[in-house]
């Protein structure tokens, strides 16, 4: 089951602090070129002859009611952008700090920038794996990596309109009951590759514009998969960006690892605090696998709309046609007995898939917020992810995602280019001394309880 982030809606409080070890000059703060500028903006504008040489903490005193980022050795001014930031609150978590690995692996063209002038510079601190990584991620541009293909993109799109004629037409061509059945496993796989191209939509994976994409994202993944597909886009990106974090002060940790009754680290054990929890985690290796399997899709479902208070029209309009085709299909079946059993073996066989996008994770590298912008952003996610080995013809179940490893380093680029992406990264891990975790999903399965179990027994309502 997709964690979901309960505690990701939290402020981000303090997340101020500023990159360390590092030379900052702060000239002038510029707007946006689209907004007046503020009166705080005007007070503290500067003339590159009065340019001042500041550490972390004095522009903490000097500036304190501005929030920059680092991008490039520069700082911008977000102060006014960060409520209208388009991929959601994760830029709060960057305020002061150097974002520039996650800032490009999302592929931000260079129109982002355009009208923000810097308002400061600093030095930023080259580790030699980000450098490594960085050309690694040039080159495979240079490639063509992250080029579209369309025509594979329209087979992807085939499968999917082949399994729902096939769903269709079991159940309302046969009156076998099992024909019923059958054609709720179809639909089960419609789902699951529909949340795919989803996936990809909201990756800004084919048009590379957000803008186009989402329109994309909002047909295949609330229309036909049935969720919020921007909701999961704000979660998704929290979750790329600071994948597995934990940030206790704030009662922050990565949306997407988040369930109530499951503590996968020590590090999360201070966000739980009732005997119920105590007593769901000391068992959690043994409600793991049903869970995900028969309560994955209620919630996911549940989660999106209901739970987080999905206010933009658009999702609620796909959702609304989305149970109208369902329904639909629904009404052909003879009994409301025979509704039921169909719409549970369609939920538990999608459910089944779930595992495909959390075993990634689970057993893997957990950090503070504080740790991790220590941290190489690129060595972080290799080490925060685990890749499922399986061989090319079974790419199409796992969507691209058993690379989760190239899929974390480079999410713009198309699931149909990460097994070849793969060949670079992997020698590019050995040479600089990084785990490169791969193994068979069995032995991912069996690692994931093994953990689940320890870090069950580990647990206890007040970790101080």
């Amino acid at each position: 089951m997709v964690g979901k982030g309960i505690h990701a809606r939290a402020s981000a409080g303090n997340a101020t602090n500023r990159h360390r070890n590092s030379r900052v000059i702060a000239p002038q703060f510029c707007r946006h070129s689209t907004m007046s500028p503020t009166t705080t903006e005007l007070k503290h504008r500067r003339t590159p002859s009065e340019v001042t040489e500041f550490s972390p903490d004095d522009i903490d005193l000097s500036f304190p009611d501005r929030k920059l980022v680092g991008i490039d050795g520069k700082w911008y001014d977000v102060t006014n952008f960060v409520d209208k930031h388009p991929g959601g609150p994760v830029i709060e978590k960057f305020i002061g700090k150097d974002a520039t690995a996650v800032f490009h692996a999302y592929g931000h063209r260079d129109f982002v920038l355009k009208h923000r002038k810097p308002v400061g510079k600093y030095v930023r601190r080259y580790n030699p794996i980000d450098v490594a990584f960085e050309k690694l991620e040039r080159d495979l541009r240079a490639k063509g990596f992250f080029e579209t293909d369309w025509t594979w993109y329209v087979g992807k799109v085939a499968v999917v309109v082949a399994l729902f004629v096939i769903a269709v037409t079991l159940v309302t061509c046969f009156d076998a009951w099992y024909c019923h059945y059958l054609g709720a496993v179809a639909l089960a796989f419609f789902w699951q590759q529909n949340g795919f191209i989803m996936h990809e939509f909201m990756h800004s994976q084919l048009f590379k514009d957000f803008s186009k994409d989402k329109y994309g994202g909002l047909f295949f993944g609330t229309v036909c998969f049935g969720i919020s597909a921007h909701w999961w886009r704000d979660e998704h990106i929290l979750h790329h960006a600071l994948t597995n974090i934990v940030d206790v002060p704030n009662r922050f940790i990565d949306p997407q690892m988040w369930e109530g009754t499951w503590a996968q680290n020590e590090k999360m054990f201070a966000l739980f605090q009732t005997r119920l929890q105590y007593y769901a985690i000391k068992i959690q290796h043994f409600t793991f696998v049903p869970c995900v399997i028969f309560v994955g899709r209620l919630e996911i479902v549940f989660d999106s709309f209901i739970l987080q208070l999905e206010r933009r029209w658009q999702e609620w309009v796909g959702w609304a046609l989305h149970w109208v085709w369902l329904c639909t299909l629904l009404s052909h079946l003879p009994t409301w007995r025979e509704v039921a059993i169909f719409y549970a073996i369609a939920s538990s066989v999608q459910g089944i898939f779930h595992f495909q996008l959390i075993l990634s994770h689970y057993c893997k590298m957990f950090a503070h917020l504080h740790e991790f912008h220590e941290m190489s952003w690129y060595r972080y996610q290799v080490q925060s992810n685990m890749n499922i080995d399986c061989p090319l013809w079974q790419d199409w179940y796992y969507g691209g995602l058993q690379f989760h490893i190239e899929h974390h380093l480079f999410p713009t680029m198309a699931r149909n280019k990460l097994r070849a992406a793969a060949a670079y990264v992997q020698p590019l891990c050995e040479e600089h001394g990084i785990p490169y975790d791969s193994c068979c999903f069995t032995t991912a399965l069996t690692k994931t309880l093994s953990h689940l179990k320890v870090a069950g027994s580990h647990f206890k309502l007040d970790p101080r």
